[in-house]
């Protein structure tokens, strides 16, 4: 079991009355092998301030304990307000497709789409069958943050085969002469919970 809750609740930030962050289950066949498609979405949350993490939290943990599904946030934080030109723009480009049934997800997709946090976060993504120099990963990271005239973040996510590292943006070129086999992402999901 993965609870991330703690680590990541700091990180969270509510300074627009329209912030959000984008909560997303997933069961997956990698931890259910009968399962017919790689994954499936199990639910959505959209978490409006503190005290709607704390009270959704509870309700994300039971779906994935009785469904061995995974829990994950996306780390940039999205903006209701910002968000509704592309959901527009979506809705009338189904509409002259005639594939209304797909109005059913737009804002989810909408949502996992675009991010507005002016505060931009990364993963770096340490899987534990990788051989990294964990203390030399952590300072370079550092160093790179300061060089692109960034306070450095360093939040440390447990997964299930490794950790995400929360960062803010860096040059990643640089980065990849010293550790190209480790994966950068810059707008993806965080492990939340997983049973």
């Amino acid at each position: 079991m993965v609870n991330n809750a703690a680590q990541i609740r700091p990180m969270l930030s509510f300074d627009d009355k329209d912030d959000f962050y984008f909560i997303q289950i997933f069961k997956r066949r990698k931890d259910n092998p009968d399962l017919g498609k790689d994954q499936v979405v199990l639910g959505n949350y959209y978490i409006d301030s503190f005290e709607d993490f704390d009270k959704k939290l509870p309700f994300i943990i039971s779906a994935c304990d009785s469904e061995n599904a995974r829990a994950y946030l996306r780390v940039n934080k999205r903006n209701y307000k910002k968000l509704a030109p592309h959901f527009l723009k979506r809705v009338v480009a189904i509409t002259f497709t005639k594939n209304c049934r797909a109005l059913r997800s737009t804002f989810d997709s909408i949502s996992g789409e675009f991010h507005s946090d002016p505060d931009k976060k990364w993963i770096v993504d340490v899987d534990s069958d990788k051989d990294v120099a964990f203390g030399d990963l952590c300072a370079t990271l550092t160093q790179l943050q300061r060089d692109a005239k960034r306070t450095p973040m360093m939040i440390h996510i447990p997964t299930k085969n490794g950790l995400h590292i929360i960062t803010r943006p860096f040059n990643l070129e640089e980065f990849r002469k010293s550790f190209s086999t480790i994966d950068v992402h810059k707008d993806n999901p965080t492990l939340l919970y997983c049973p």
